[in-house]
């Protein structure tokens, strides 16, 4: 595929301001989050006016090649941690709060993605933008990566909060807008998506947003999916929402597959990489991240498989199942890199001139961003 594209601690974490949990990610997870670096945090605000519901497939489909992109950067060597924020702002009601907050449970921005719904008509990108500065927990560390990637189709220049102060209030804060119109470039640029990358230091593209990716049937999909399914099956649910979190899990593999062809590949890719982590419920994440010790959870609170058990019966298959899911997730990035050869060529084939998608057009301003910032692609 040729496309791309947390936080209630008990106080403020190294100065940061604090913001509501994301759903199911616990304050002990998210204090970790905090405490590493470097990081890449990306806020994506998207038109969801009813004309725009090629933009949202395009987002539901392409979320993981995003997520897969992101997760391969370093910088001084060092693998980054994601977090990512959700807006819609098809009419001003929706603008109260984020979908999701900057967070690192990323099935939550998958399951928030698929419930957008399109509705109203009052787009407001000055004032999605100021929301977005204004309600998140931006990182404040030297070596974080922050975008905001804003998409949609009517002027720039809507809404009661003055575009231009919003973006400039984002590269002051070292935070760039990027700025994706769906439509044509003339159209793009008289209403002003041009000036506001501009004036937030970002990336101005245009996109054919109704675009559809032609399906592309590869040799190593199905073995993709049954081992996706094998991966799922190292999980450990603990505490009060694990089995729920698990049952989000398989649900968004199936989100995935129903978006595109090429989406479920992607979204396995993306659970044997780096980003995909999931210390709030999973006990074998927890556990390797230092985030949960086994002797403090109560025994309601222990996975069912583990109940009864001696604390080193409890260790030892913590560990076993951790070391199958290091092997299925080599695996899977050995076939996934085989896939995208694969769909790569046959895509080419196929390819015919005009306007990027929304994950194309995500690919470079983040490549241009990442490259300008010190972040390398690892390999």
């Amino acid at each position: 595929m040729r496309t791309l594209l947390a936080i209630l601690a008990a106080g403020a974490v190294a100065g940061l301001p604090v913001q509501p949990s994301a759903a199911g990610e616990p304050a002990s997870a998210i204090v970790a989050h905090h405490q590493e670096g470097p990081v890449v945090q990306l806020a994506i605000l998207l038109d969801d006016s009813g004309s725009m519901q090629g933009l949202i497939n395009q987002a539901r489909a392409q979320l993981w090649e995003v997520v897969n992109q992101l997760g391969r950067l370093s910088r001084d060597g060092r693998r980054v941690r994601l977090e990512v924020a959700l807006y819609h702002y098809g009419d001003t009601p929706f603008l109260a709060a984020p979908m999701v907050p900057l967070s690192g449970d990323l099935d939550l921005i998958s399951e928030r993605l698929f419930t957008v719904n399109g509705g109203g008509g009052t787009e407001c990108c000055g004032l999605v933008i100021h929301n977005a500065l204004t309600q998140l927990a931006w990182s404040r560390r030297a070596d974080a990566l922050r975008l905001i990637v804003i998409a949609g189709n009517e002027p720039f220049t809507q809404g009661p909060y003055d575009w231009r102060s919003a973006c400039r209030e984002a590269a002051a804060q070292g935070v760039t807008v990027h700025a994706i119109h769906c439509g044509a470039q003339g159209d793009g640029v008289a209403g002003m998506w041009q000036e506001g990358a501009r004036l937030g230091g970002g990336v101005f593209a245009c996109i054919d947003h109704n675009r559809v990716e032609p399906a592309v049937r590869c040799p190593q999909d199905d073995e993709l999916a049954a081992l996706n399914q094998r991966l799922n099956a190292t999980y450990l649910p603990y505490g009060v929402q694990g089995r729920a979190m698990l049952a989000r899990q398989s649900m968004q593999d199936a989100n995935a597959q129903a978006a595109a062809p090429a989406a479920l590949a992607a979204r396995a890719e993306a659970k044997a990489g780096g980003a995909y982590r999931n210390g709030g419920w999973d006990l074998v994440d927890a556990v390797k991240e230092g985030a949960v010790r086994t002797d403090t959870l109560a025994e309601a609170e222990l996975p069912e498989a583990l109940r009864g058990k001696t604390p080193d019966a409890i260790a030892a298959e913590i560990a076993r199942r951790q070391a199958e899911r290091e092997e299925l997730q080599r695996r899977i990035g050995a076939l996934a890199a085989a896939r995208s050869a694969f769909a790569a060529a046959e895509l080419a084939k196929l390819a015919a001139a005009g306007a990027p998608s929304l994950g194309e057009a995500l690919r470079g301003a983040v490549a241009a961003e990442a490259a300008r910032q010190g972040f390398s692609a690892a390999p």
